[in-house]
């Protein structure tokens, strides 16, 4: 996680960000509950499409495939307690994602710009083949904006609210 180093948390298991995200909210009945963890500073985590996701018979819409890659990519500052959101994704879908079989993704960063800019880098796997990978834009912003938007006290403690 090049330039991530302030305020990193230690290897091991992610708890989910929000209740109801749809990438790893636990209480999303629509969701992916896709739980990160790091691993050598890269985001690590696993995800099974089903019935939920699907776009075409037997696979998954490849607006879900680019949700997981933004949940990737968004879980890397999100550990190092930095606040960031999406500024820009860019999705190289490379072969349909099934339904009902596990993958998995991880995400690092790949250049950090400045004091704002982080350029995440992620992908999809199913048995070690490449699914799907994206370049994504993240923006650092202040805590605050999460408030503003209708995050409430304590809600998001790993980013100061």
């Amino acid at each position: 996680m090049t330039g991530l180093a302030e305020g990193q948390a230690p290897d091991g298991a992610d708890a989910a960000h929000g209740e109801n995200c749809f990438g790893c909210g636990p209480a999303n009945r629509a969701g992916v509950a896709m739980l990160t963890k790091l691993v050598d500073g890269r985001i690590v985590g696993d995800c099974t499409f089903d019935e939920r996701h699907q776009g075409a018979p037997g696979l998954a819409h490849g607006g879900v495939v680019a949700a997981v890659l933004d949940e990737a990519s968004g879980s890397v500052p999100t550990r190092g307690g930095i606040p960031a959101v999406t500024a820009k994704l860019t999705v190289n879908y490379v072969k349909p994602a099934p339904l009902h079989r596990p993958m998995t993704v991880s995400a690092h960063v790949d250049r950090r710009e400045g004091a704002r800019k982080l350029h995440i880098y992620a992908r999809l796997e199913l048995d070690g083949q490449l699914i799907a990978e994206s370049d994504a834009l993240f923006i650092v912003v202040s805590p605050d904006h999460f408030r503003t938007h209708g995050a409430k006290d304590g809600e998001l403690p790993f980013l100061g609210v």
